[in-house]
């Protein structure tokens, strides 16, 4: 099965925010989003330029919180998303096989796998809970 087709059955949209957004803007933007645990940092043109994960920006977050609070919240205010993105991260393509996108979920220990298109925009997210709750779950789809 082509990853656009899961993605017609399975549609989860994926919180972003542009590069220039301060850590407090992409916080807030994933805390309106509880079941996500990622950020997908765009540009201009709406590609997905980098990925910044909650463990790393609650590691940032609170790594800082040795700082008086003043200094924390100036840090925070300040700091663009861009600074702290990860530019190398883990995607599929909407023409790929939802095979492939299995095995790169599990040789990189990754939950979610963003989806871009011909031009580098989210179109979706390929979560490892629903390919596994497919696999396991009698149904007539298949990942073939």
């Amino acid at each position: 099965m082509k990853i656009v087709d899961w993605l017609e059955g399975h549609a989860v949209t994926g919180v972003t925010v542009e590069r220039d957004a301060s850590l407090e803007e992409a916080a807030r933007a994933l805390l309106g989003e509880p079941e996500c645990r990622d950020i997908y940092v765009i540009d201009a043109e709406g590609r997905v330029v980098g990925h910044l994960g909650f463990r790393r920006l609650a590691d940032i977050l609170l790594h800082r919180s040795t700082h008086s609070r003043r200094q924390l919240l100036e840090q925070v205010a300040r700091g663009p998303v861009r600074e702290f993105m990860n530019q190398r991260f883990i995607s599929a393509r909407l023409d790929e096989h939802v095979h492939d996108v299995l095995h790169k979920n599990m040789e990189r220990w990754v939950e979610d796998i963003p989806v871009l298109d011909g031009d580098s925009r989210l179109a979706g997210i390929i979560r490892l809970v629903d390919l596994v709750r497919a696999a396991i779950e009698p149904s007539d789809q298949s990942f073939d």
